[in-house]
């Protein structure tokens, strides 16, 4: 996906503007982090939304609008980290939302029978290991079976919300305890705890994805396969890893979705999956594997959060934020496409 003669003109604007010394030492951090082409592409609209939001109604940049986004938008930190990882092995996930509400109705019926001395210990322990498993069996059958990761995960996404009502059977768990309640609810040091929860685990899925060995096999089995497995790298074993650490996060999302809202139900979490894909195809991470860039799905999911809370806050319907989230995903997947054709075809000359 290198685009020579893109290259080639960079590096000549580079070398025109080298005798200016600040915008030459701005130029030449851009020429060496060419990761951090994508992400800035997200970084101008969103400031741009947030200015216009904002002179439409300040209440947008107040500190406890800015909280209620973050909040609002930790689930999806959580859940992208992990959609990040299966997209860059070029896999997908679309079950993450099912699996958020499984995780949330295991957590809150153990919660409710109460058959422990430690229940919120063992709820949390059981809804991230039903999250790992759910994960494991994506994982192993896309990699195994050879089932295409959209089919399967289109399955497990109904097979598995079959399994939540099944479970819950129109039940309604409410009133947990407040250890429970601190995960969702809960502040420390004035910052809300799901906000810290999910951008801690941004940071994590990012060093993993850029600092370690996992990460860069990860990608490399996701820009191209052959190539990887002549290098000796085991395609199964990653790819299996990406799906399994997805599926982990979603229970962890279940558990700070019920916390949130201090109840279990068998709808929890539909639809998740669509903002999921959105945002970390927004911020800049490659459909079909190779490249992914964890800083752009932050990117995304504040691009996405400040739209969707910005056009409540002007009095938008709800429908129209549905409107402008597929559009965006449309838009998005066009743009990398055409980026795409534009580097094969500057491979060529």
């Amino acid at each position: 996906m290198t685009n020579y003669a893109g290259e080639i003109r960079r590096k000549g604007f580079v070398e025109k503007v080298s005798k200016y010394p600040l915008v030459g030492k701005v130029a030449k951090y851009w020429e060496e982090n060419p990761g951090l082409r994508q992400p800035l592409g997200v970084l101008i609209p969103l400031v741009l939304i947030i200015t216009i939001f904002a002179i439409i109604n300040p209440r947008v940049i107040s500190e406890q609008n800015i909280f209620n986004i973050l909040r609002q938008a930790a689930i999806i930190m959580v859940l992208g980290t992990g959609m990040t990882l299966v997209i860059a092995t070029g896999g997908i996930d679309l079950s993450v939302g099912s699996i958020v509400g499984l995780t949330a109705a295991v957590a809150g019926l153990i919660l409710d029978s109460a058959l422990t001395d430690f229940p919120v210990f063992f709820a949390i322990i059981a809804a991230i290991s039903v999250g790992i498993a759910c994960g494991a069996v994506n994982g192993a059958v896309i990699n195994y079976f050879k089932v295409p990761p959209l089919i399967m995960t289109l399955g497990t996404l109904t097979t598995i919300r079959g399994i939540t009502f099944l479970m819950m059977q129109d039940k309604i768990v409410r009133g947990f305890p407040d250890s429970f309640s601190f995960i969702g609810q809960g502040r420390i040091g004035g910052v809300p705890v799901p906000i810290i929860i999910g951008l801690t685990t941004m940071v994590v899925g990012g060093l993993i994805l850029s600092s370690t060995r996992t990460g860069k096999y990860m990608l490399a089995v996701g820009g191209n396969e052959e190539a990887a497995k002549r290098c000796g790298i085991k395609i199964t074993q990653y790819r299996l890893l990406a799906y399994i650490i997805s599926g982990g996060l979603a229970g962890l999302a279940g558990i700070m979705l019920a916390s949130r809202i201090d109840s279990a139900q068998a709808s929890l979490g539909t639809g998740l999956e669509l903002h999921v894909v959105v945002v970390v195809i927004l911020g800049g991470t490659y459909l079909f594997g190779g490249y992914a860039t964890m800083l752009g799905t932050l990117l995304g999911i504040l691009l996405i959060g400040v739209i969707e809370n910005g056009l409540l806050l002007v009095g938008v319907p709800f429908f129209w934020q549905q409107i402008v989230i597929g559009t965006l995903l449309i838009t998005a997947v066009a743009v990398q496409m055409y980026r795409f054709r534009s580097s094969s075809m500057g491979a060529q000359e």
